[in-house]
């Protein structure tokens, strides 16, 4: 049975598309098809283990990295000790992480693209307060007050995760030392490679050395750089060629819902500075443990 050996678990809107692609290339490198194959994200896929075997057709066996990209698996504390029940604690995990202001915004607009979030990002975030778990819990009640009254949608999400609402804790998902404790708990913390965002694409040459490194591929059979993969861009729907669009991608996806023209006005693409500024007031912590657990200052880098 070929399966995974290497799982990258997130974060979602961190540059694993981009990661996936770039390794899909390399010739020792077997990434799974679908890239995202959510097999973990319910506990139910676990009865049919040849749903999981079928991602990996295209794998001869033999690669020494065999990558499922799916970034669920971070935001749901379960999973770690699903994958270590599954594949067992000698495989190899990645997890790319992003500043998490810029992350958090990022995975809000994500959302208004999909058609499932109608509200502002002045009802999510603004009346958050700077103590990050006092902020965890009213984003966690604030969806739940969304969910109530038809302001965001469970229902696409109902067959792929048992945890369906992953996808609206914005902040939640963005607080990755606490994300990241049930694999420490579960893996070995050399079987765990981290990767910054911000570094990934600035300095090619470090990552494809630690990647050779990591996954005991060459690093000189890597591409020069990973392409910008996946960047979320809201559609411009005050064009006929914007519409359309927007049309072919509603169709194409069938989970998405179409996105009202409004909430697209009432989402700038770039964060306004007094939200990002609260962001990591929020997220303060996350700048100070990462920096620590990888022994270098992620100030510089915009964290």
């Amino acid at each position: 049975m070929t399966l995974a050996n290497v799982i990258m678990i997130g974060a979602q809107k961190s540059g694993t598309s981009s990661l996936c692609k770039f390794l899909s290339e390399h010739p020792q490198c077997a990434v799974s098809n679908p890239k995202e194959p959510n097999f973990y994200s319910r506990a139910i896929n676990l009865a049919s283990p040849e749903r999981y075997e079928r991602c990996f057709r295209a794998a001869n066996g033999s690669e020494p990295a065999r990558i499922d990209g799916t970034t669920t698996y971070l935001a749901d504390p379960r999973i770690a000790g699903r994958i270590a029940g599954h594949l067992g604690r000698d495989i190899k995990l990645i997890a790319i992480l992003r500043a998490p202001a810029a992350r958090t915004y990022s995975g809000f607009l994500h959302m208004v693209k999909r058609g499932h979030e109608r509200r502002s990002w002045q009802e999510i975030f603004e009346s958050l307060p700077d103590d990050p778990d006092a902020a965890m819990a009213a984003e966690r009640q604030g969806i739940d007050t969304a969910l109530a009254s038809g302001r965001i949608e469970a229902g696409p999400y109902v067959r792929q995760y048992d945890d369906v609402l992953w996808n609206y804790r914005y902040l939640g998902n963005s607080l990755y030392s606490r994300l990241i404790q049930p694999y420490l708990a579960e893996f070995p913390r050399e079987r765990l490679m981290v990767l910054i965002y911000e570094e990934m694409f600035a300095r090619p040459d470090l990552l494809r050395a630690r990647l050779g490194d990591f996954l005991g591929v060459d690093p000189d059979a890597f591409g020069e750089k990973p392409p910008l993969y996946n960047d979320t861009r809201l559609p411009d729907l005050d064009s006929l060629l914007g519409i359309a669009i927007e049309q072919a991608r509603w169709i194409k996806r069938g989970n998405f819902t179409r996105v009202r023209p409004h909430l697209i006005k009432a989402a700038p693409s770039k964060a306004p500075s007094e939200l990002t500024a609260r962001l990591k007031r929020i997220a303060a912590d996350e700048t100070v443990f990462w920096s620590d657990f990888l022994g270098r200052d992620l100030t510089r880098l915009g964290w």
